[in-house]
């Protein structure tokens, strides 16, 4: 691989129609170059993840009873960019799940989850992961067409228990198309009292992408309410 290593083709061709085997073999191929193709690329998503989870957590108002041993999924941990920023935090209740076996064996040998869980994030009764079992989710670069159908947004709510976070980012050209799905299965969410809207804001999500429509996301934070 050359230094200036950024996306791999098979990356850069997924669709709202590519089945979940596509993405697997994206990110199982991308595992040992991974810390190189975001710092290629300026990749941010771990970064303004954790960014918004020390915000929630600083403000009483939206999570009055913080505390470091609170249960934590990240959600498409890929190497483990999240835990280890939680880690330096002092969080020890740490879960990882991804799609990537190899992904997660780079993040196993960092020691810096309880739990590695190699499953897809999909828009069906997950498993994997029992109901309410965590205090917060967070997810970065994960929820994107091509990546996962829109039902996973819900089935990550399903994860967190009631008063608890779900902070993720999400691609601008994901969330506002109108009927890929995304911002729909949000405003249902919150219409049918699933959650409320903490904080929604554009970012930027690679200084130097591969495509223009990588650069921008939507950081977005909701406190679950049921």
């Amino acid at each position: 691989m050359t230094a200036d290593v950024k996306y791999p083709k098979r990356f850069l061709d997924l669709t709202i129609d590519s089945p979940v085997e596509d993405s697997k073999l994206a990110y199982d191929e991308m595992a040992q170059v991974w810390e190189k193709i975001s710092d290629n690329t300026g990749y941010k998503g771990h970064i303004l993840c954790v960014e918004a989870f020390d915000r929630t957590m600083e403000n009483k108002e939206v999570y009055p009873n913080p505390g470091k041993d609170i249960r934590i999924l990240d959600a498409g941990a890929g190497t483990g960019g999240i835990g280890e920023m939680l880690k330096a935090r002092g969080y020890t209740n740490v879960d990882a799940l991804d799609i990537s076996q190899e992904m997660l064996n780079i993040a196993a040998a960092r020691n810096i989850y309880k739990k590695l869980i190699c499953a897809p994030l999909k828009d069906t009764h997950m498993e994997e992961i029992e109901t309410a079992e965590y205090d917060t989710v967070l997810c970065a670069g994960t929820i994107v067409y091509g990546q996962v159908k829109p039902g996973a947004i819900e089935q990550c709510a399903r994860f967190v228990k009631p008063g608890g976070l779900f902070i993720f980012s999400i691609r601008v050209d994901s969330f506002d198309p109108v009927g890929l799905g995304f911002s729909e299965k949000c405003q249902e969410l919150e219409k049918n009292g699933k959650w409320s809207l903490v904080l929604k804001e554009k970012r930027e999500l690679h200084a130097a992408p591969n495509e223009e429509r990588l650069r921008y996301c939507y950081l977005i934070t909701y406190k679950i309410l049921k």
